[in-house]
């Protein structure tokens, strides 16, 4: 079972994406191929292995994996968390930014459908692919409005850079560490740019190009996506899977 469900994410998500990541996507651990439990996660922390063998699952599918950009040794942190998986025979299978620009299971063409916008354009490039996305509203929202709407639909109190029109309507979304793009979201005319987690230019740069900016959390912003791959594998393969919600602070 676990070669088919490999088969499948991988058919999914990694067969169309022509971009490079630091990140290994695919296949991170292997187990013995016996599958029965899916956890879903975003981050293959310690914390998230040991939740996921509490719970008898044979995978583990998380957004953040183990692996980037190489691992010359397997000590410390690194042996604990692949050590919890080895000993409970988990396999880990990990999605970084194939998963982020997935237009049906994407963080941020589905964080845009949360809050009620229209994908219509690419943007943010990394590794050689545009991983965001710029949407539009169907109807103009006051601002603090929809900055409320934000919070509700991430679970969390956002931090804002309130810099920009009082009404939004066209939405640009790059979520999880995007703080250095708020120049390039200003360039797609967006009324506001949603990303996870700041960072110290973001604010002169918001400033300077007039944008309102709304970081909701990089873990707050990116659990739609494996939480969206979840209930993929729970139609195509009619297996016990479940999700993890161990949310962090940033």
């Amino acid at each position: 079972m676990l070669d088919e469900i490999v088969s499948h994410l991988d058919g999914i998500l990694h067969e169309d994406w022509t971009g490079s990541d630091a990140a290994t996507n695919g296949l991170q651990v292997e187990n013995s191929g016996d599958v029965s439990r899916v956890a879903f996660a975003v981050d293959a922390a310690t914390q998230t292995v040991e939740l996921a063998a509490e719970r008898g699952a044979d995978m583990l599918v998380v957004h953040h994996g183990l692996f980037w950009g190489g691992t010359d040794a397997v000590v410390g942190q690194t042996y604990d968390r692949i050590r919890g998986l080895v000993e409970n025979d988990i396999a880990l299978y990990a999605s970084h930014l194939p998963l982020d620009a997935h237009e049906s299971f994407g963080n941020n063409a589905l964080l845009l459908d949360e809050l009620g916008a229209t994908p219509t354009e690419r943007f943010g490039e990394f590794g050689g692919a545009e991983v965001g996305f710029v949407g539009e509203l169907g109807t103009a929202l006051p601002y603090d409005d929809f900055v409320g709407n934000v919070a509700d639909t991430v679970d969390n109190e956002p931090v804002t850079l309130d810099f920009g029109p009082d009404e939004v309507e066209r939405v640009a979304v790059l979520t999880g560490a995007g703080g250095g793009q708020v120049a390039e979201a200003a360039e797609t005319g967006a009324d506001v740019y949603i990303t996870g987690e700041p960072k110290h230019r973001a604010h002169h740069d918001a400033r300077e190009h007039g944008m309102n900016v709304i970081f909701g959390g990089h873990y707050h912003t990116e659990t739609f996506g494996v939480r969206s791959l979840r209930r993929e594998i729970d139609a195509s393969f009619y297996i016990d899977a479940f999700y993890i919600d161990v949310p962090t602070e940033v």
